[in-house]
């Protein structure tokens, strides 16, 4: 089943309120070390995790924010219980990252984005969850807004469209979304690098990697990282394995250095089509086939 929000909703509005909590978090102290998480449990949103910040942030501000720079309205509904510890120290030392795509999925991801981004513009904020194999589509509608399902429907055409209830379902942002962009923040974009360039180059039509280690990440490098391949590919998976090996950056310095430019997220789910700072960035090996 994949699940599909509007930009302003579900998943991805708890994915892109955690981001600008870190963000804030880091413009008032740049070497912050910070891990959140944003829950939506449907009338509130509750923000926990820990910062080495001694400054406080406010996230229903920051909610307002994102809401009125896209639709003021929404800012009367904003109700935040924030949990965040400040002053911790803490250490993100380990590895242990999976991330799974396919061509196909992400095909189908952004072209139905890109339909509930055109249904949030009239004011429907939809969460879709969509099975692909029997191409049936649950919607649901956020803030009950009313609405014409002739035109979602319409919108949709290409799947059997239920009307569900979706307000019992909790939704929970993504680790990476809720990291300061430093450590273990660069081996999520590197998983996601390696991804693509498997789907791009055509080694398969679908990737499963997964990457762990049990050192510390200032001790990492291609001969110490445990890289996991599953899925069916055009060679062997140790010699996948070992071109992998040989044509990434595994080194948390050479990250940094690679990784220099930040990932907008609300503009990542707005405009889902648009490149990524894991697929157009210079100064790394790209995957070749010789």
């Amino acid at each position: 089943m994949i699940k599909i929000s509007s930009f302003l909703n579900g998943k991805n509005l708890c994915n892109i309120f955690a981001s600008a909590i870190v963000e804030k978090i880091n413009e008032l102290s740049p070497d912050a070390k910070t891990q959140i998480s944003v829950t939506d449990v449907g009338s509130f949103f509750i923000v926990k995790g820990q910062t080495s910040s001694e400054v406080l942030v406010n996230p229903s501000n920051i909610l307002s924010e994102i809401y009125n720079k896209y639709d003021d309205e929404l800012s009367k509904t904003v109700r935040v219980i924030d949990t965040i510890f400040y002053n911790k120290s803490f250490e993100l030392d380990f590895l242990h990252l999976e991330f799974n795509e396919s061509i196909k999925e992400r095909k189908l991801t952004s072209l139905l984005t890109e339909r509930c981004n055109q249904l949030q513009k009239k004011g429907l904020y939809l969460n879709l969850e969509v099975d692909p194999i029997n191409n049936i589509l649950y919607y649901d509608l956020d803030f009950n807004k009313e609405h014409n399902s002739t035109m979602i429907e319409s919108l949709f055409s290409d799947f059997n469209c239920i009307k569900d209830d979706f307000s019992q379902k909790i939704f929970i942002s993504d680790e990476f979304y809720g990291l300061s962009n430093d450590g273990i923040k660069f081996y999520h974009y590197l998983i996601r690098k390696i991804s693509y360039n498997l789907l791009l180059r055509g080694f398969s039509n679908e990737s499963r990697i997964s990457i762990t280690s049990d050192k510390k990440i200032e001790y990492l490098n291609s001969e110490n990282i445990n890289l996991i391949l599953s899925g069916n590919f055009i060679l062997s998976k140790d010699m996948l394995k070992s071109l992998i090996l040989d044509n990434f950056e595994f080194r948390i310095d050479d990250l940094r250095n690679h990784f220099t430019n930040k990932l907008d997220v609300a503009d990542y789910f707005i405009n889902p089509e648009k490149s990524k700072v894991w697929e157009n960035f210079i100064g790394t090996s790209d995957l070749i086939l010789i």
